[in-house]
């Protein structure tokens, strides 16, 4: 059993690295987005889900990878119901904030995953994904928001 959740973890966390960049440049609607995005997501669950089986093997050793799985599963459940829902909140698109958050962090979350399995676990591998990935969310977030939210004028002077 050991065997078969580490080839899932590899394969889950493989698809979902390969997967990660072109889920984020697509155009955001329906089609190219939102398929690899759904495939994206079954990547990040059978990631998350094997890290908790490979935890109960050893948990003394794991415990940062159920940690990670855990938080991983949570933003990408967080970041699925704000594209579900699309709740009306910061004039309409803060949904679309929200989503663009979580989501990335669960691209963080893979990335670090993968840095620190290269590094034997090296407190660089564990720290650098999310410096460099929460700057590159706060900057996406900006450009978000200084977009402003789309009203429909209607001018009632006439």
């Amino acid at each position: 059993m050991h065997t078969v959740l580490v080839v899932i973890h590899a394969v889950s966390g493989t698809a979902g690295l390969l997967l990660a960049l072109p889920v984020l440049l697509a155009p955001k609607r329906r089609g190219r987005h939102t398929l690899l995005g759904r495939v994206y997501a079954g990547a990040a669950v059978g990631l998350s889900l094997s890290a908790f089986g490979l935890f109960a093997y050893r948990p003394a050793q794991l415990w940062g990878l159920a940690l990670l799985g855990a938080l991983t599963l949570g933003w990408l459940v967080g970041g699925l119901w704000f594209a579900r829902r699309r709740p009306q909140v910061m004039g309409g698109r803060g949904w679309r904030i929200w989503h663009l958050n979580l989501m990335s962090s669960t691209v963080i979350a893979f990335v670090t995953g993968f840095a620190v399995q290269m590094s034997d676990g090296h407190l660089v591998a564990w720290l650098a994904p999310t410096v460099v990935g929460s700057l590159l969310i706060a900057r996406t977030t900006a450009r978000e928001v200084a977009r402003g939210p789309r009203r429909i004028v209607i001018n009632a002077a006439n």
